[in-house]
């Protein structure tokens, strides 16, 4: 019920981590959207223990803008550097 009322208002998959019981929704608008999200919440009597709202870091960013992690291009660059001196 909450992945449900989370997808509704969420920018992207929402993630569900069943162990913790933790769901993470990337959202756009900030603190008026988790209002929204805590609303609906409530209305389907869903009881919240801890909610947060996190701004994007900037691996963040660059991994939405390029679809991969910072370091990976440069780790991948080094790795074939490595090649070309063994070869």
């Amino acid at each position: 019920s909450a992945q449900r009322v989370l997808t509704a208002i969420a920018d992207g998959a929402v993630t569900v981590e069943e162990h913790t019981r933790r769901l993470t929704a990337p959202v756009k608008g900030g603190a008026g959207v988790l209002i929204e999200a805590l609303r609906g919440l409530d209305a389907e009597g869903i009881a919240v223990m801890d909610v947060a709202l996190r701004r994007p870091t900037l691996d963040d960013v660059f991994l939405a803008l390029t679809g991969h992690a910072a370091g990976q291009r440069a780790e991948a660059r080094a790795t074939d550097s490595r090649k070309e001196l063994v070869t």
